[in-house]
């Protein structure tokens, strides 16, 4: 990393430190502790760009050469970004921090390589951000089609193919980053070395990801047996991951600063729990979903998938649940989840529904489709009407607007300040 390359990256950092001491951050945090302990009912108001980050900031902005430099330097434009044109509710820390790098061997024993249709693009998930494609690697190119896919799941003798993954942390890696990072941000950002906060299990969508999700849907009535052997399979998978990680000291109580459940903020009172700190689960947040059963009825969901992740879910001090699935029809088993705190209500999920089944038990967080941004950004009289259905129908729920999932702004990165500011005024006029 050259001279100049530590000077642009302090010049950033200096700048995030600016925006982390502005009087609305330490408001925008209270706001979050306050919504997700339930003791409010203000509907908060997230943007997570995903996809459309590659339009926003793409990499041949970058000043910087060395590898790492990019990457800070990415994820520093990126906060400011979010904290001088998106201008949402999610505050800019001046903590930075440096994760553990963590792999494992992958589900399958004969190819720890194979890759199917979920691994498109390589991506990041920040702490700050969410979900964000890795832009500031040399030869990275957003993949915008659709994906390959082999199933290697054929009979249920191939089911012994799939195995508990082995984790590895690379702790020499880790604390050679985490020095770069202390030399060059140390006495502008708290720069802290954190372990996993991100605890995301993904039962159906890992298994069908071998196995191919309309084969899952026949072997609901041809294969029965099957399906609920290789569910087993994947709770012992993910109970053996959790064990490891606690084992290895490898968690990072999640209790502020960090993505949550699939569109949120982590910041809460209301954990951690119990004695053992990043030693036991009771002091997390996790999450789960099953949206490949979004055609799935309610008893077989609950059959096949439910009675499994509620194993797992029921460990942790806090839960999310649910990504893109309507969940209306399921929210009787969800809600029967220990600890349950964050439920995603989809776009295409019933809205009242929801908000007389949930009512003030957890927090109610709708997904807006994000292709009316993205497609009828102009219409504001339907953007108007859109949102504000939604807010009446909340007003007593402890609401969250997440908008994520967008591939594409148009490029038009503007557009997502004028969304929060829109939907701000529309807030604001819904509750006068």
């Amino acid at each position: 990393m050259t001279q100049k390359e530590r000077e642009i990256i302090r010049e950033l950092a200096k700048q995030v430190k600016d925006r982390s001491e502005l009087p609305e951050m330490e408001q925008r945090r209270a706001k979050w502790y306050e919504h997700n302990d339930l003791k409010s009912t203000e509907p908060v108001v997230a943007v997570f760009p995903e996809g459309a980050w590659h339009e926003i900031l793409p990499s041949d902005q970058l000043l910087c050469e060395d590898a790492e430099a990019r990457e800070m330097e990415w994820l520093l434009r990126a906060r400011l970004f979010r904290s001088d044109v998106i201008k949402d509710d999610i505050p800019t820390e001046r903590t930075w921090e440096v994760e553990k790098i963590i792999t494992d061997t992958g589900w399958d024993s004969l190819n720890p390589e194979h890759r199917n249709s979920a691994f498109g693009n390589e991506s990041k998930r920040d702490n700050n951000l969410g979900d964000v494609p890795v832009m500031w690697k040399k030869g990275f190119k957003f993949n915008e089609g659709a994906m390959h896919f082999d199933p290697i799941i054929e009979e249920p003798s191939d089911l012994k193919r799939l195995q508990s993954p082995k984790v590895t942390y690379h702790e020499k890696e880790t604390l050679e980053k985490l020095k770069i990072h202390q030399e060059v941000l140390g006495d502008i950002l708290h720069v802290q070395l954190t372990g996993k906060k991100f605890l995301y299990f993904a039962m159906m969508e890992t298994y069908t990801d071998f196995r191919g999700l309309e084969q899952v849907m026949y072997d609901i009535y041809e294969e029965p047996e099957m399906l609920h052997e290789g569910m087993q399979i994947m709770l012992a998978g993910y109970q053996s991951l959790l064990d490891q990680y606690i084992e290895m000291d490898l968690l990072e109580v999640n209790n502020r600063q960090g993505y949550n459940g699939s569109g949120g903020m982590n910041y809460t009172h209301d954990l951690p729990k119990a004695p053992g700190g990043s030693k036991n689960l009771e002091n997390f947040w996790g999450f789960c979903e099953s949206q490949e059963f979004t055609m799935v009825g309610p008893e077989q969901h609950y059959d096949f998938v439910m009675q499994y992740e509620k194993q797992l879910a029921d460990r942790f001090g806090l839960f999310s649940y649910g990504c893109c699935e309507p969940i209306e029809n399921k929210l009787k088993y969800v809600m029967n989840f220990n600890n349950i705190r964050r439920i995603s209500v989809s776009p295409w999920a019933d809205i009242e529904s929801c908000s007389e089944q949930i009512g003030q038990k957890t927090v109610y967080s709708w997904k807006p489709n994000p292709s009316y941004i993205v497609n009828n950004f102009h219409d504001k009289e339907f953007l108007e009407k859109y949102f504000k259905n939604m807010l009446t129908k909340t007003k007593d729920n402890c609401a969250e607007i997440i908008l994520k999932d967008t591939v594409t702004c148009q490029n038009d990165p503007q557009r997502f300040g004028e969304y929060v500011t829109l939907l701000r005024q529309w807030i604001a006029e819904t509750r006068s």
